[in-house]
Parts: C-alpha cells; sequence; structure tokens
C-alpha cells in the first residue's frame, strides 16, 4: 500500500503559493545574488538553475561571483540570461532590497540587501557549528535550507533567525522521450551505480563490503563507482583494504574523470539502481536526478534526502546514530551508520522485485514533478522573502513543568549540574516537583551554590540505595502532576535493574513526555542492556560518543547537548607574577592520573623555580580513590614538595572552589583511559578562563581546540609542557580567544534553551494522555 506521495514535504508549500501575488510584490525590488556559478559543482548547479527559475519569475537579478575566469566558462555561456546580469565587481559601496547568497564556506559579514538570507543552504549533521550559529543569528534576516533536516539541525543548534525550507529542483534533467529503453549493459550485469566525492560520509567504505558480502562472482551484477578526484577522496583507501577479497566477487568500476552531461546521463540510464549508503545529505542531488530518470534508488533512512526519499519512492536503509568523522564535524557532531546487512538485503530487493521498483519509481517521479522543480523552488524563496519579519521580543514561554528525578542539594556533580541548568531563565518557574535522593540520616547537607531560581514548588526524598526506597519512588511517579518526568541518571544511583524496574511504570504515569539526561552511557552499558532507555522519548548525552553507543543500544532518539559552564568571575584577582601556579582538581579517581601530575611538576620545578601546584581533587569513599590519595600525598612527602604544594582532597562546594581555581595560571586536566565521554571538571576550567593543558584521553576531546594538548601522558612530556607554557606567556595565552568564545556558545542558559527546544518538539507531536486517560 503505497502513501499519497503528491503531498508537500515544504510547510511554504501549504497555503497553495499565489504567484501572481508574489511577482506584483517583488516588482521594482533589487535582488543581489552571489555564490558559486562557474563549472559543475553542485553549488554551481543549484545557483544556476535557481538563479534562472527567479529570472523566470520576473524579479530584477543582479549576479556576481569571486570565481576567477568565470567570464570563459562553459556553463555559463549556456544560460546567458544570467551571464548578462553578472557583474564584474562586488557592489560593496551599494544597496539592495535583497541580498541572497549561497557560497561555502560561509561569509555573513559584508552582506549588502536592506534584507540579507542565506539561499539553498545544505547541512549534512545534526550539530551545526556554534561560529556559524553566532553569525547567521548575528548578521542574516532569514536562511533557506534544502531540507527539513537542516532546518531541524539549525534550530536545535541554536539558530535563531526564521528558517525556510525550499528544497531544491532536478527537472534539469533531461528525461528521455522514450524512459522504457535503456542501454545495453555488457556481459548482460545488472549495473550498481552509486555517483559521489566519495567522502568518507557518503558511505563508500559500507557499500564496498555490503556489495562484497551480499553478491557472489558468478551473479550477474557489477558496482560502478564513479566518483573525482580530490583530498578526501578516502575509495582508494577502501578498495585497497579489500584486495584480497576482489578476485572472487562480482567486477567493481571505478570511474574517476570528468563526465560531461550526456555521459552522466547515459551512465545514470545504464544502472538497474542508484545506491547511496549516506552517513549524511543536506539534500541529495543525485538522488532525485536518479529518481527523475526512472532509477529505483536505495539510501539510508536519515538525512536531508528524506523529503523525496520515502518508503514508497525509494529502498530505504536502516541506519544507528555514530558520533560523526566527517572532516567538517564539530565535537558534538553525529551522523548515521547504516546497515551492511539491510543494505545487502535493500539492494537485493530491488533486483528480484521489478514490479515494485516500477511502481515506486512512478510514485518518485510524480512527487519530484509536483514539489521538486525549480520553478517551485524560487517560488518558495520568493514566499519566504515575503513572510512578515518576525518582532524581536522574547521568545514567549510556552506553559509546561517538570517532575525531575535527581540528586538534589548534594555532594554531586550531576546535583551541581542539575541547579545550574534548572536556574537558567529558560526553565524558571518549570519546576514542579523534585524527587530527590535520600540524605544519610536525612540531614540536608549545606549547598551554598544553590539558585533560588531553581526551587522547586514541590520536594520529596525517596530514593536511596535499596529496593524498598526503589519502589517507593516507582510508586510515587504515577502522582506527577508535571508535563515532563525528567531524570538525571548516572549508573551509580540507578543500576541496571533499577532502570528496568522504574521503565515498566513509566508508561502508566500522566507526563505527556518523558526525558532523560544520561551522564555515563558507556558505563551504563557495562551493567547491561540499555532497552530500558526507550521508555523515554528522548535521551539528552553530552557527547557524540555516547549518542553513537545510545543509538547502537537501540535508542531512536539521542540528542547530544554539550555541558553547561558558568559565568567568569567578576572579581578575578590579580595572577602574581612571581610564581606560576598550576592547578588542578576533579574527583580523585586513578584515572585522573594525578600521581603522574605530581611527578611532572617535580621535574619542572629544577628548570622553573616559580612553579606551584595547587591540587582540589575530592577524595571519594572507595578503595581505588583511597589508595590514589595515599599515593599523591606520599610522592609530595618523598619529594620534598610540601612547601610548593597545596593539596585538598575534601568536597569544596563550586563558588569556594571557583575562587581558588582562578588564582591558578594554568589547569591541568592529564587524564588516561576512561569510561567517561564528558567531563564536568573541565567546563569548570573554562568557566574562570584559564589557560588548560589536557591530555590526548577522549574524555578531553571537545577541550583540544581550545586548549594545549599533550603528545602523552609520560612524566617527561607533561613537565616539559609545564616548563614551556610557565616561560612562555605567549604561548600560554594563545588558546585564550578560542576559550572565552566556546564558554560563550555552551553557557548554561544557551544550552537550557536546547533542551527546551528538544522537549517542546516532543511534546508538539505527543497527545495529552492525561487528557485521554
Amino acid at each position: 500500500m503505497h502513501v499519497d506521495a503528491i503531498v508537500s514535504p515544504f510547510t511554504l508549500d501549504a497555503g497553495d503559493i499565489d504567484e501572481k501575488l508574489l511577482i506584483k510584490r517583488f516588482s521594482g525590488k533589487t535582488i543581489f545574488f552571489d555564490g558559486v556559478f562557474k563549472g559543475d559543482y553542485s553549488l554551481a548547479i543549484v545557483n544556476r538553475h535557481l538563479a534562472q527559475a527567479l529570472i523566470a519569475l520576473g524579479t530584477n537579478l543582479v549576479c556576481y561571483t569571486a570565481e576567477e575566469d568565470w567570464q570563459t566558462d562553459a556553463r555559463l555561456d549556456a544560460v546567458p540570461d544570467i551571464k548578462r546580469r553578472m557583474r564584474e565587481d562586488y557592489p560593496a559601496g551599494e544597496q539592495f532590497d535583497i541580498h541572497l547568497r549561497n557560497t561555502w564556506p560561509p561569509a555573513t559579514h559584508d552582506m549588502v540587501g536592506k534584507v540579507n538570507a542565506y539561499v539553498g543552504f545544505a547541512w549534512e549533521e545534526l550539530e551545526f557549528p556554534q561560529y556559524l550559529v553566532d553569525r547567521f543569528n548575528r548578521d542574516l534576516d532569514l536562511v533557506m535550507v534544502t531540507a527539513n533536516f537542516v532546518s531541524d539541525a539549525f534550530v536545535q543548534s541554536g539558530v535563531t533567525i526564521p528558517v525556510e525550507v525550499i528544497g531544491n529542483g532536478c527537472d534539469h534533467v533531461s528525461v528521455p522521450a522514450d524512459p522504457a529503453s535503456r542501454p545495453s549493459q555488457e556481459h548482460q550485469r545488472k549495473r550498481i551505480l552509486h555517483v559521489s566525492s566519495c567522502f568518507a560520509r557518503k558511505g563508500i567504505d559500507v557499500l564496498v563490503e555490503a556489495f562484497l558480502r551480499s553478491f557472489r562472482a558468478d551473479e550477474p551484477v557489477e558496482l560502478v563507482i564513479k566518483t573525482f578526484p580530490n583530498p578526501d577522496n578516502i575509495l582508494e583507501a577502501v578498495l585497497a583494504e579489500k584486495r584480497e577479497r576482489l578476485p572472487g566477487a562480482p567486477p567493481i568500476t571505478v570511474i574517476n574523470r570528468y563526465y560531461d552531461d550526456d555521459q552522466l546521463l547515459a551512465l545514470y540510464r545504464s544502472a538497474a539502481m542508484v545506491v547511496a549508503p549516506s552517513r549524511g545529505e543536506g539534500f541529495g542531488l543525485p538522488l532525485a536526478e536518479a529518481m527523475r530518470l526512472g532509477i529505483p534508488v536505495v539510501t539510508t533512512n536519515y538525512s536531508g534526502q528524506l523529503d523525496f526519499c520515502r518508503p514508497d519512492t525509494a529502498w530505504l536503509v536502516d541506519c544507528h546514530m555514530a558520533a560523526s568523522r566527517a572532516h567538517v564535524a564539530g565535537s558534538f557532531s553525529l551522523w548515521a551508520e547504516p546497515s551492511l546487512e539491510h543494505l545487502g538485503s535493500q539492494m537485493r530487493a530491488v533486483l528480484h522485485q521489478p514490479e515494485e521498483a516500477e511502481a515506486r519509481c512512478q510514485q518518485a517521479q510524480k512527487l519530484l514533478a509536483a514539489h521538486f522543480t525549480w520553478s517551485g523552488v524560487a517560488r518558495r524563496v520568493l514566499a519566504a522573502l515575503a513572510k512578515p519579519a518576525p518582532v524581536v521580543v522574547a521568545r514567549p514561554k510556552q506553559s509546561w513543568s517538570i517532575d525531575l528525578i535527581s540528586s538534589w542539594q548534594q555532594q554531586c556533580g550531576i546535583a551541581t549540574y542539575s541547579e545550574h541548568l534548572y536556574a537558567t531563565p529558560a526553565f524558571a518557574g518549570r519546576l514542579d516537583h523534585v524527587f530527590a535522593r535520600r540524605i544519610m540520616n536525612d540531614e540536608l547537607p549545606e549547598a551554598p551554590g544553590h539558585k533560588d531560581a531553581a526551587a522547586p514548588r514541590g520536594l520529596s526524598r525517596l530514593w536511596g540505595y535499596d529496593l524498598v526506597s526503589l519502589k517507593r519512588l516507582a510508586g510515587k511517579l504515577d502522582q506527577g502532576r508535571a508535563d515532563v518526568l525528567w531524570m538525571q541518571h548516572h549508573p551509580g544511583h540507578f543500576s541496571t535493574p533499577d532502570m528496568e524496574l522504574l521503565a515498566q511504570v513509566l508508561p502508566s504515569t500522566g507526563h505527556r513526555a518523558r526525558a532523560l539526561t544520561m551522564h555515563s552511557v558507556k558505563e551504563a552499558l557495562r551493567g547491561g542492556s540499555l532497552q530500558w532507555t526507550k521508555a523515554f522519548d528522548t535521551v539528552f548525552v553530552h557527547s557524540s560518543e555516547d549518542a553513537g553507543a545510545l543509538s547502537a543500544a537501540g535508542h531512536p532518539n539521542p540528542v547530544v547537548i554539550p555541558h553547561g559552564i558558568l559565568p567568569e568571575p567578576t572579581d578575578a584577582p590579580a595572577l602574581d607574577p612571581s610564581s606560576f601556579t598550576i592547578g588542578s582538581f576533579g574527583f580523585l579517581m586513578p584515572h585522573k592520573n594525578i600521581d603522574r601530575l605530581v611527578l611532572a611538576f617535580a621535574e619542572a620545578r629544577s628548570y622553573e623555580p616559580r612553579l606551584r601546584l595547587k591540587l582540589l581533587n575530592c577524595m571519594v569513599p572507595n578503595d581505588e580513590s583511597r589508595a590514589a590519595r595515599t599515593t599523591v600525598e606520599n610522592l609530595i612527602d618523598y619529594l620534598g614538595l610540601s612547601d610548593h604544594v597545596t593539596a585538598r582532597f575534601d568536597f569544596i562546594p563550586e563558588d569556594e572552589l571557583r575562587r581558588e581555581l582562578v588564582t591558578c595560571d594554568l589547569l591541568a586536566f592529564l587524564y588516561g583511559h576512561s569510561t567517561e565521554t564528558a567531563t564536568g571538571a573541565a567546563r569548570i576550567a573554562m568557566s574562570v578562563n584559564r589557560p588548560m593543558l589536557c591530555s590526548r584521553s577522549t574524555v578531553l576531546r571537545d577541550m583540544w581546540p581550545i586548549s594545549h594538548v599533550v603528545k602523552s601522558a609520560d612524566v617527561e612530556c607533561i613537565a616539559e609542557a609545564f616548563a614551556s607554557l610557565s616561560q612562555n606567556s605567549q604561548l600560554l595565552h594563545m588558546r585564550d580567544a578560542d576559550r572565552r568564545k566556546t564558554a560563550q556558545w555552551y553557557s548554561y542558559p544557551r544550552v537550557a534553551e536546547r533542551h527546551v527546544i528538544a522537549i517542546e518538539q516532543i511534546l508538539g507531536g505527543n497527545v495529552d494522555r492525561r487528557r485521554v486517560a
């Protein structure tokens, strides 16, 4: 049974755009469009066809490209309507009614419109870099993107200007008069075709492996890969790795040279299918082009192509999320990892079900003809520009509330994190009830860092570390009155059996949405299955590695939101130039390598006697931590460092801790292997605005771009870093500007807003179960 493929995926189409009114509205307005126009680069293809469509609508369009030798480009020669509108120089001193731009990399600082907008912008990952978020929010009035996936990524990453989805056209591809006629294939083999740059993101490694696993040498199939030379092309390495297996497989042919339009059209038409197991697409133009020609498409069930690749128009491949390794990826970015097995079975399904293939191809062509034309894209561009400019006011706060499960006001990193997160303006007044951890002897610990803004309307301390208290918590959850049940989870508080018990009762509570923040997914995995996470609508994590592990374990909606960062203290004292203090803090565990830090400090002091060491590492009540403390104290005594080292192993309230850290010249995090994937201690370091020295432990991966990073955690290497940084002020402070900017990007108010966006998306899609119960 097929769904109606004619329904538009674009909300701009919902009101049936009145083309005549749009043209009248833009009559007399000047539109400046600059970007890539030369050659066969994908941006150039999009820009040329969009410009032609805007000209056809009668707009007063002026074009510009910064590319060299565009005047002699054959593809621009083929579109004289655009070429005669091309300016030789950039109009820096002029102003247009509208400035449209589509370039890579994005630049927004020099636009010349009364209204400035990026148009046809594609992005392939869920995390849009924060430096671009800031630029877009600062300089643009509007961004028009290629797919709903891109829009979601922008909004979730913090883009606050209007984001409209305009799609791409594919009717520039000429459909043969007799589409049933196909070129004969050599040796009558069914051709599986892949066309891409063969970046790692394109999944060519997955395709080659799935092809080798799925087809025998005697089967009448072949794989043809059309690519082009580029520095990020991984195809050669992939084939080299599988060289020994190639003789026992059907033919794999690589075309690594330029094809003109006619050659590419013939190649498409020779294919039994086009396969793109991509890990992320901003749109997927080659897939739309293939579908327009009636070629079956197999692709990943993820990202931008899903606007037109649907169960009734394509063969979708199962996938799970993983940490992105794309060359443009940030520390928190995700991409999809296609299933090898399902990719193989979907390719076979196309070959073995010709009638179904024909039916899906026809549905695809109807969809593309209805909504993926360049004239349709141009109309949506004008419709987006015609929307009234938003009034710049505070975003209206939607009335929903939270029941929170958390260690609360305790000597615990999660309690501190919860306190800061829910004290932000985005969550002000939302906490209805906190189901908190019981405290030994029922005494409430001092919590000088507690923010009144985070105070809930109700508080009960129900759960501890015994089954009775856990059942007591489970029994009380259905009495919650809030819209959202939100749990701050750590496996040290709740074991796998604990969570499996709670998961049984969650469906019966009256909450409209259930959110979970997991502070250590890998540690939770060590305790067993994560099937219980499916009882929550979304799971927030602090790293892409955690999101990947959670997705691989079966949760459909992991969301990466970085750990928040507090603002820098306003009363920081001036540093004493007669000494150079190295600080370290966090819970005292063996993988923190505090013993190596002490040894390296002792060695570095022989070169720089100004060095001082301040250790603020809280011992936790277990044997490993006690042993680490004993080792550190013995080293300080044995090396005669008592006069140069301050060491505290008690829990220091956060405000006092930050007052201590701000007196340090350098903060060191020299972690070894850990099951953690993010550390709150490093975020506190960022909040006091002091240079940092980090190891190559992956738990610190998001710190690397803004820190000094040692090549290894060897004592000699660390000592050399201490000596070099203490003696070279310019070197010490070279990362300061980047670190300060990152602290702004991931401030608690900003990450809180991102949580709110994610939860409101869930609430918008969920029925109010309390009303239908």
